[in-house]
């Protein structure tokens, strides 16, 4: 248990809530969380990208965006957060859930030490549904969704290496029982068979039919967990969102990664002081092959103009298939609306949109498979799935703009998720943006236990639950311009750490490495250029001696024995 005692105090007073705030004044309100899947932080329209998601973008416009909402590092850790308002170690999932490491914060599947907000609203009358990417747990039948707190599941226990197919390991359930089992080449949609499959839409479909069954059930509200594995690779797109996308790009990353940063400040989600790294020279021998742990930095690509006119028609194309997949999220959210407003739920719906992680740089500075996998032998391999092709780093660190590094990585780009909540009955300040708070995945459980009235136990099945660590968003969503309390917020991943706390953020890319930790200045260097460690030591001290603590309270150690970490 973390003895914080900001956390502490939070976690207590929500704790003893039952019925308060927003529940005793109104009906309780319907909740969707839909989590996407490597996301980079300005890749919707909505925080300055340019892939067309006019649907997701009315939405945030109608709503509260937060600019400094922080997921964990990569997916299992993140999604073990998000749904139990904990930090990842604590739940047991402090790395991946294919290995158990013998260690508390190791494990393969969440531990029953903690709740999931499912759990929760379910004992607070909530009717509870997921469809999608569960991740947190698959070997054991206890770990499930099904008996973690969702009446009705539609989706993988593990990962989605497929939007075509349901490859060997990856079978899709409903409700405990194979849907479609893994090793199926040509799925047929059950909600639409004259369709091609396809997971984005498919896990829409199931969300509606979810949707259509608890709104015939007026007296009970529900709750809806949708995870799509989009935009993950392997990059599997509709061939008609491809060609929308090409040529595109072909002004290259120098270009249009000051496009987007313009756009950016001029939109207001990053700071007015906050500087676009300039592109630093870079070592041609490494094109395009794998790059280290060490990581590609956001401001180190290589020039545009220095790459083969072929090469730059690769790339487009890869980014293409990327735009199209998050523009294929876009029209399916549309879906999602629509059904809403179909069965007369959308005013008191209220909608939270976020990324499990930032962008993904893998698989190596261009892409997985690179000069294997090209646009003239597509036909080829369009669906070879599994580990076919990725858009690569350096797209990643456009994705990511202006933020440096990748999924994996405690620098902004590996943690900063968009986020935005829409409820029109509930939020009154459309398009506001707020900027002067930071949040992270441990405050979703606190926001949602306020919404519904629902009381966050002590116990569960018999055994002591940790208390949830956040706080709650809904303040902040109805007053922007108010600022949270100065609090410390925490990651740990692989060998990479890091702790916020007000402006102040310490990093460490080597956890093993008490050399290793830089300090950086958030209201004004979110892109982590300048390292002001050694200019305020006495801050950098503190801070590191904050971690450790934490570290040890939370289950990050002792830390299990990996390549990794030796």
């Amino acid at each position: 248990m973390i003895q914080n005692k900001f956390t502490a105090l939070c976690a207590t007073s929500l704790i003893g809530m039952t019925g308060t705030s927003y529940a005793e004044k109104a009906p309780r309100p319907n909740i969707i969380t839909i989590l996407v899947d490597d996301m980079g932080y300005s890749d919707l329209g909505c925080f300055g990208g340019e892939i067309e998601t006019p649907n997701i973008d009315k939405l945030a416009k109608g709503g509260v965006r937060f600019t400094q909402l922080y997921s964990t590092p990569r997916c299992c850790p993140s999604r073990a957060s998000l749904l139990t308002g904990l930090y990842p170690h604590q739940t047991g999932v402090g790395f991946m859930v294919y290995k158990d490491y013998g260690k508390p914060g190791y494990r393969k599947n969440i531990n029953d030490e903690c709740v999931t907000f499912g759990e929760v609203l379910q004992k607070a009358g909530y009717q509870t549904m997921m469809s999608g990417k569960w991740h947190v747990g698959h070997t054991d039948p206890k770990a499930r969704p099904e008996v973690r707190g969702f009446d009705k599941f539609t989706g993988i226990y593990s990962h989605v290496d497929s939007f075509w197919k349901v490859l060997r390991g990856c079978g899709i359930f409903r409700d405990g029982k194979p849907l479609i089992p893994g090793g199926t080449n040509n799925p047929v949609n059950p909600y639409n068979k004259e369709k091609e499959f396809y997971t984005t839409d498919f896990f829409t479909d199931a969300a509606m039919d979810y949707i259509d069954q608890a709104s015939a059930k007026k007296s009970k509200p529900f709750l809806l967990h949708l995870c799509y594995n989009v935009p993950h690779f392997p990059l599997e797109t509709p061939d008609k969102l491809i060609e929308k996308y090409r040529g595109k790009y072909m002004k290259g990353w120098d270009v249009l990664r000051k496009e987007k940063f313009e756009r950016m400040k001029k939109m207001g989600v990053i700071s007015p002081n906050q500087k676009l790294p300039e592109v630093k020279a870079f070592n041609k021998q490494k094109i395009p092959g794998f790059i280290n742990d060490a990581g590609l930095e956001a401001n180190v690509l290589p020039k545009w103009d220095t790459i083969s006119e072929n090469d730059k028609k690769e790339l487009d194309f890869r980014r293409a298939m990327y735009a199209g997949q998050i523009d294929s999220l876009d029209t399916n959210i549309g879906r999602l609306i629509a059904k809403l407003k179909e069965k007369g739920v959308y005013e008191n719906t209220i909608i939270m949109f976020m990324s499990d992680n930032g962008c993904s740089g893998e698989l190596g500075l261009y892409g997985l498979n690179w000069g294997k996998y090209k646009s003239t032998n597509y036909k080829n391999w369009r669906k070879k799935s599994g580990w076919s092709i990725s858009q690569g780093q350096c797209w990643a660190a456009y994705s990511n703009t202006p933020f440096k590094k990748f999924k994996k990585f405690t620098h902004e780009g590996g943690i900063s998720s968009p986020f935005f909540a829409h409820w029109p009955a509930g939020l009154k300040n459309h398009g506001a943006i707020g900027t002067k708070q930071y949040f992270h995945f441990i405050d979703i459980m606190p926001t949602l236990c306020e919404l519904a009235g629902a009381k966050y136990p002590a116990k569960s099945k018999g055994k002591e639950i940790k208390p949830m660590e956040g706080i709650s968003l809904l303040p902040y969503l109805k007053d922007p311009n108010k600022k949270t309390p100065i609090r410390p917020i925490y990651w740990q991943h692989e060998n990479h750490a890091a702790v916020r706390y007000g402006k102040w953020k310490l990093l460490n890319i080597n956890d093993r490495d008490d050399s290793k930790w830089q300090l950086f200045d958030m209201n004004n260097d979110r892109a982590e250029e300048f390292d002001v460690a050694e200019k305020y030591p006495e801050i950098t001290k503190d801070l590191k001696e904050k971690w450790e603590k934490w570290a040890i309270t939370a289950d990050v150690k002792p830390f299990p024995e990996t390549k990794k970490n030796k």
